[in-house]
């Protein structure tokens, strides 16, 4: 038997195809804090979410700044309520999953939990094995790498995977010009095999095995 809760394929997190959904997520880069980069969040003809612009290394005047060129996207944190900040429960789940199409640039996803320190990111290269081309990426949660204002940190805390608040993806590679990357949709998924960290025979195998 699967799970209590019954074997799930995937849950849906954020997706990018209209105008509302576009409402729903936040972009940022270092031209709020007097870079030069361009970024912008818009939905093509396609509805499918573009996440493009212009990365520029160039620093700002403030002095004391002496690294830029970075732009990111992640979704909105909801309202919170009396119960709290909602947040997904990814724990039955063994990877995210993003339906992408990019180009040449090493981007990274990210994920904020519900945690205590608010500035703490999960973070994972995303792979594209066809740029260009629309494909659906598969991370396992279990190969983010905590880090805190784009540090790698030496006390690696497994993920908080209940209380998963923001997803989204950044750009941050030193390398000027411009980017491109379209999004479609980003799930917590399983395979046929997996039932978040356990392994699964689906019951069509189970059948087989017994006759």
């Amino acid at each position: 038997m699967d799970g209590l809760q019954g074997w799930q394929k995937e849950l849906p997190m954020a997706a990018l195809n209209s105008k509302k959904d576009l409402a729903q997520w936040a972009i940022g880069c270092d031209k709020d804090i007097g870079g030069f980069t361009e970024a912008s969040l818009d939905i093509t003809p396609d509805n499918t979410g573009l996440f493009h612009g212009n990365l520029s290394l160039e620093l700002p005047a403030n002095r004391e700044i002496q690294h830029s060129g970075y732009a990111a996207i992640r979704s909105k944190v909801k309202p919170s309520s009396m119960f709290g900040t909602p947040c997904w429960d990814t724990s039955l789940f063994r990877y995210l999953g993003l339906r992408v199409k990019g180009d040449n640039r090493k981007y990274f996803v990210n994920i904020q939990t519900d945690g205590v320190i608010q500035t703490d990111l999960h973070q994972h290269r995303l792979f594209l094995r066809t740029p260009g081309q629309w494909e659906t990426v598969m991370i396992p949660f279990r190969d983010f790498i905590l880090t805190n204002n784009g540090m790698i940190q030496e006390e690696q805390v497994e993920m908080f995977r209940e209380k998963v608040k923001t997803v989204g993806v950044s750009l941050m590679d030193r390398q000027e010009g411009p980017f491109k990357l379209e999004i479609d949709w980003i799930k917590a998924m399983n395979t046929e095999f997996t039932e978040g960290d356990m392994d699964r025979v689906p019951p069509s195998k189970e059948t087989s095995d017994i006759s």
